[in-house]
């Protein structure tokens, strides 16, 4: 009887070490907790339409319902509140690959994952292959994942790229925002700073990979940066809308955003979800928009986009 409890108590023992496991799906790096969670966040949304229009039609959907995009963006921002901050959630394993994770996350990973949850469920699935999908599209230039320098890094890119498509609109400047000849080229300068870019004086596909970035980088700047400046943003704060992405500007030298999160108005007050490195969680900030860019040292404004 003692052998068959010490077996039990070892299998139960084993389940998160063979949730945590990564495994191949979809053309992606996950694990079981990942896809059963994300599949939970895009199930759970079916009942965003509320109680009454499931009641009348069985055969409702989120499309026949009106819900916007950005509704079922917070609403995975909220199901995913507590999820671990981790910093460069993306840069495991010794090749490029596309990696998704729910159960861990960085800022500008939070906001990618909410917003393709989104756009998942508006295309009529609730899988996470096809979540996946999505992602590979959202987070590699072209859908193509063959090195480190495919992968999106600069979110002035994913920003405008995303405009190209339709799915994204900076209001920046609808909502009195200014220009800015600010340049981008950190990357490209503090290539030792970055895993895949460090040894670019030595290493070929390091070096083919920095001349990449520069390239993008060189492109991104034949446009303006526009953001609100920080002095403004408490008068435009009630044109923000929830599921609106907010970038917070960085003051750094050749970068451009320094944050990113996701709008959230609620009781009137103009807030946002952020995965928070500080708390080391997802979370609801307890400060407004305008007071957490007032509390940062380094932040000349932020940039607004709204979901299409």
């Amino acid at each position: 009887m003692k052998k068959i409890f010490s077996f039990l108590i070892g299998l139960l023992l084993l389940v998160p070490a063979v949730d945590a496991q990564e495994i191949h799906r979809g053309g992606a790096v996950t694990t079981l907790r990942d896809i059963e969670r994300a599949e939970a966040i895009l199930g759970g949304m079916d009942h965003v339409i509320g109680p009454q229009a499931l009641s009348e039609c069985t055969t409702c959907t989120i499309l026949d319902a009106g819900i916007p995009t950005s509704e079922l963006m917070v609403y995975a921002a909220r199901y995913l509140l507590g999820t671990p901050y981790v910093a460069s959630t993306l840069e495991g394993g010794t090749k490029e690959e596309l990696r998704v994770y729910l159960t861990k996350t960085d800022c500008i990973l939070f906001v990618e994952t909410c917003l393709n949850l989104a756009l998942t469920k508006m295309q009529g699935h609730s899988d996470f292959d096809a979540l996946a999908e999505n992602l590979r599209q959202s987070r590699y230039r072209g859908g193509v994942v063959s090195c480190y320098a495919d992968r999106i890094h600069y979110t002035t890119e994913w920003i405008r790229l995303k405009e190209k498509k339709g799915i994204l609109k900076d209001i920046t400047l609808d909502l009195g925002g200014i220009k800015s000849e600010k340049k981008i080229f950190y990357m490209s300068r503090n290539y030792k700073s970055y895993k895949h870019l460090k040894d670019a004086d030595t290493d070929p596909a390091a070096a083919r990979n920095r001349e990449i970035i520069a390239g993008v980088e060189k492109e991104l700047n034949q446009s303006p940066q526009t953001y609100i400046p920080a002095a403004r943003i408490r008068e435009i704060e009630g044109q923000i809308r929830s599921g609106d992405i907010i970038c917070y500007m960085s003051g750094v030298e050749g970068l451009d955003i320094a944050h990113v999160a996701i709008a959230y108005v609620h009781d009137g007050k103009v807030g946002f979800i952020h995965a928070s490195q500080a708390d080391g969680k997802v979370e609801i900030d307890p400060l407004t928009i305008a007071d957490y860019v007032k509390s940062r040292k380094n932040c000349p404004g932020i940039k607004v986009v709204r979901v299409l």
